[in-house]
């Protein structure tokens, strides 16, 4: 049997309303310089249209944003967590001094529609050990309830387009120390 050469067909799909680049699709199809492949072009068409479809203008259909307060005075540190009830890709933001915060996926801004369980996370400064190393996490700002999704009981539905979503937490729970500390 003779060799038969590779032929290294190439696809880059970009999105004709936005010009962005989606993915490319490479195809190794062997064949001999002899035969005719016509269905091969509409082959290589029918994936690239597929891609189209697939790959659509990149990020997400929905962003979400908002401020997350505690006994209704703004945390100033901090993330929030959202996973979806359905199970996918999470989306985390981190608080900024003003209470605010923004999701993201990875290094994607946004995330899908859907229903989706919160967490919030804040922490005081944690403590540099004497052998150096790591610092030991800080106690808890927020009541550690809200640190897991099964018990935060925090739970929001993300439409298309932008959501403000503004997370009210309680204190109640917060050991005595944290809430003398958070009081101040």
């Amino acid at each position: 049997m003779e060799d038969m050469p590779f032929h290294i067909v190439k696809l880059e799909v970009r999105h004709s309303s936005c010009g962005q680049m989606g993915e490319s699709l490479v195809m190794n199809r062997s064949y001999s310089c002899c035969e005719q492949e016509p269905g091969l072009r509409i082959s290589v068409l029918g994936w690239g249209l597929s891609l189209l479809f697939l790959v659509g203008c990149g990020g997400k259909p929905a962003s979400v944003s908002g401020i997350v307060t505690m006994d209704g005075k703004p945390l100033d540190k901090g993330m929030v967590g959202f996973a979806p009830v359905s199970g996918g890709m999470r989306a985390a933001g981190k608080i900024q001094s003003d209470g605010s915060y923004t999701l993201s996926t990875n290094r994607d801004s946004g995330l899908e529609t859907g229903d989706y369980k919160a967490t919030v996370v804040s922490r005081e400064p944690g403590v540099e050990p004497p052998q150096g190393g790591p610092p030991m996490p800080g106690p808890y700002i927020t009541p550690r309830k809200y640190a897991i999704d099964s018990t935060s009981g925090l739970q929001f539905n993300v439409e298309k387009g932008n959501n403000t979503i503004d997370i009210e937490l309680s204190s109640e729970g917060l050991d005595d120390g944290a809430a003398k500390r958070r009081k101040r």
